[in-house]
């Protein structure tokens, strides 16, 4: 069904791209966009269904993710000249939290009324434009605290629009990894990996981790030929199982080497659910790897 309504939006977004403005795309790709599904499709050429109205970048503030998240979704919720808002009337945005990469939007009991397409592509609507934002790559948007259990999936992608033939891919997982500075100081550089089908979230992020920052400021976290043996998730615990090998590999210096293993541990836990890593060595629990002592599961904290 999911994929049935992908290609669907699709089709919708490539005809609102297309007939609905790409010279207006030319004259203002500066701008934020705001999507919208208007009333009347008449006047519109291709039988476009997905729409947007620009406004300057400089309308939303100079704060923080959450505030301008929060600014974004205040347009999205208004009315203006040439806009009709995805979001139905009434409707109250009871909350916003910023959680890595993913935005969890809370709305009032009025956008619970939408179903079916309307509820498909005003969910969509409010997708494409946040994600537009720096950091923004994922979109949660619950009811009065409570997710809807009609909905394919209540994590939403801009790519999700556009999924037509990538059937291998069961999900994208958005993260913060963790590499260190020039000064040494652990620094979350938000990811978005591809997960597939077989694959475990964690062994994504720690294969992420190993190959290393996108990022020219900042440095690998693991030196060259470290490795894992494998990462498993149960319940709230990620078992991260490391080479024996590896050990040799750790800088001398006893902070040099906690860095590493907090790295590690804070890449993983931005993964939504984990809470704590336990670290084996070669599939057994022991006491240290290299001088840090790892007996306990790390927090991160």
């Amino acid at each position: 069904m999911r994929r049935i309504i992908s290609i669907v939006l699709a089709l919708c977004l490539t005809l609102a791209l297309a007939g609905c403005g790409v010279a207006r795309l030319r004259q203002e790709e500066s701008g934020l966009k705001l999507y919208y599904c208007p009333a009347d499709l008449s006047h519109l050429s291709g039988g476009d269904a997905l729409c947007y109205a620009t406004v300057p970048w400089d309308t939303l503030p100079d704060g923080d993710r959450q505030e301008r998240v929060e600014a974004a979704l205040t347009l999205l919720m208004g009315s203006r000249e040439g806009f009709e808002s995805p979001i139905p009337a009434g409707t109250r945005l009871l909350g916003c939290t910023m959680v890595g990469g993913t935005v969890w939007v809370d709305f009032s009991e009025a956008y619970g009324q939408l179903s079916g397409m309307d509820l498909t592509t005003a969910d969509y609507c409010v997708t494409l434009t946040l994600t537009q934002l720096e950091g923004v790559h994922v979109v949660r948007i619950t009811v009065a605290g409570r997710e809807l259990a009609y909905r394919d999936t209540n994590l939403l992608l801009a790519g999700d629009v556009l999924l037509t033939s990538t059937d291998d891919v069961v999900r994208s997982l958005a993260v913060q990894l963790y590499f260190p500075d020039g000064d040494g100081a652990l620094t979350a550089e938000d990811r978005l990996l591809n997960l597939y089908e077989g694959e475990s979230r964690a062994g994504v992020v720690i294969d992420a981790v190993l190959a290393g920052p996108e990022s020219d400021a900042l440095l690998p976290l693991v030196p060259e030929g470290f490795s894992v043996v494998s990462a498993r998730l149960d319940d709230e615990m990620c078992y991260l199982n490391l080479s024996a090998e590896s050990a040799a590999l750790l800088p001398e210096d006893d902070a040099a080497q906690e860095i590493i293993l907090m790295g590690l541990v804070r890449s993983l836990r931005s993964v939504e659910g984990v809470m704590a890593v336990q670290f084996l060595v070669d599939g057994e629990y022991s006491r240290t790897f290299g001088k840090v002592d790892i007996s306990a599961p790390w927090t991160g904290e």
